[in-house]
């Protein structure tokens, strides 16, 4: 059986994500790269990522009604290593929960509770099978990161999807014309320290105004909803 971290009071923490999204170009993706060398550091302070995401979805579906609403999809993230992308034993296993985003339009940026809980060890798959979720939909991220002022990840990324189940090797491209999706995140402890960190979001979009135009997304698009046939 897989192993989670464990937290005081039993209980793991909630995060508010703020967050601005965009799409970016693929004529831009170096130009954009080097501003954030500038903003951030050398090439060295740039972080490879390959991201397998699994979406799962209730074993048991909810009779239709206002209980549906408290279903919810959960996501097994697993982070390969980008030189080795087949070596799934020492991959990094996160159960996550994005709850749904508040639909306020006075938000400088996307604003959602969500959960993360680790996976230290055991079959990450087969725990969430234990907790009632099957396999629902799959794809890869593939791309780099930078960390802005210690608190703001500024993540370039291209989605594919897989043409064979759980084979990261046939992944393809979800946009063929090669397109980079650019997301700027931070994680808020508290309600309470919302605002301040979608002014941080704000101040930080105009500096990439020549590349890409971030924005806030619509929150329908971002619902946690199950997507029962």
């Amino acid at each position: 059986m897989a192993a989670g971290k464990k937290h005081t009071g039993g209980s793991i923490p909630t995060r508010y994500e703020c967050s601005l999204h965009g799409l970016l170009a693929a004529p831009q993706e170096p130009q954009l790269r080097t501003r954030l060398e500038a903003l951030c550091g050398d090439t060295r302070a740039a972080h490879r990522e390959l991201h397998h995401e699994i979406a799962c979805v209730p074993c048991v579906e909810t009779p239709v009604g206002p209980l549906r609403r408290e279903d919810h999809m959960l996501r097994l993230r697993i982070e390969l290593d980008p030189d080795d992308p087949l070596d799934y034993g020492s991959a990094t296993n996160t159960v996550c929960f994005l709850g749904h985003p508040e639909p306020r339009s006075s938000r400088g940026a996307s604003v959602r509770p969500v959960v993360y809980a680790q996976v230290f060890s055991g079959n990450a798959p087969q725990f969430l099978s234990l907790l009632g979720y099957k396999f629902h939909s799959e794809f890869v991220r593939r791309g780099y990161w930078f960390l802005y002022q210690g608190t703001l990840k500024v993540i370039v990324s291209q989605i594919f999807r897989l043409a064979e189940e759980g084979n990261v090797q046939s992944a393809e491209l979800v946009d063929p014309s090669g397109n980079w999706l650019v997301q700027i995140a931070a994680d808020a402890m508290s309600q309470e320290q919302v605002p301040r960190i979608c002014e941080q979001l704000d101040e930080l979009k105009s500096l990439f105004d020549d590349h890409v135009e971030l924005v806030v997304v619509d929150h329908a698009f971002l619902e946690n909803k199950i997507p029962y046939s």
